[in-house]
């Protein structure tokens, strides 16, 4: 989902409970995210921005490369030559869960009245250039834009989910479009809407 905190709707310095997966700001002392750590006993968290791991209250980083499954799930990266294969080798992943799935070839969940949106997300996530294209993020990670555009937001936000769907380790055989439409609803002034079909 947006990586918003659950109490304070900040996105700056997101945390996510690795534990019932709320995402809380801050690790300091009487953050949300330290709150929720004593409250709860859940006490490894997850900076969404950093992606590093930390066990709250203690406020000490966690190095373990166990972990690097999660950040990878959340942030997958390509190389040119594995873009170059993926049409060329159609070899099934299996997931967390137990599934197989063909990375490409995966569902997108209906959150709302969004089955047309999501039925366009996979016929463009089909299209070989411009998969290619977003699948490497280096290609537009440094595009100049004008000051206040929030345009670019869709661009990052399809690149987000073209990684996604392409994944070869996703925890399970379907992914969330939701960051995706979210910012469709930003960016067209509510023009578009999750909640009823267009």
């Amino acid at each position: 989902f947006e990586k918003l905190c659950s109490i304070s709707l900040a996105h700056i310095n997101v945390y996510a409970c690795l534990v019932c997966g709320k995402y809380f700001q801050g690790r300091g002392l009487k953050s949300h995210a330290y709150i929720h750590s004593v409250q709860l006993s859940h006490h490894v968290f997850l900076n969404l921005h950093t992606l590093k791991f930390y066990c709250l209250p203690d406020n000490y980083e966690i190095i373990d490369s166990s972990l690097e499954d999660i950040t990878y799930v959340l942030k997958p990266t390509f190389t040119a030559q594995h873009i170059a294969h993926l049409d060329k080798q159609a070899k099934l992943s299996r997931a967390y869960d137990g599934t197989t799935y063909l990375p490409g070839i995966v569902g997108l969940n209906n959150i709302k009245a969004n089955d047309y949106a999501n039925a366009v997300l996979q016929a463009l996530s089909n299209v070989p250039p411009l998969r290619n294209y977003f699948l490497e993020e280096e290609n537009y990670r440094r595009i100049q834009r004008p000051p206040g555009d929030i345009m670019f937001l869709l661009v990052q936000r399809f690149g987000e989910l073209m990684r996604k769907l392409w994944n070869p380790r996703n925890f399970k055989a379907h992914v969330s479009p939701h960051e995706m439409l979210q910012a469709v609803v930003l960016c067209s002034k509510k023009n578009f809407q999750i909640t009823k079909q267009g």
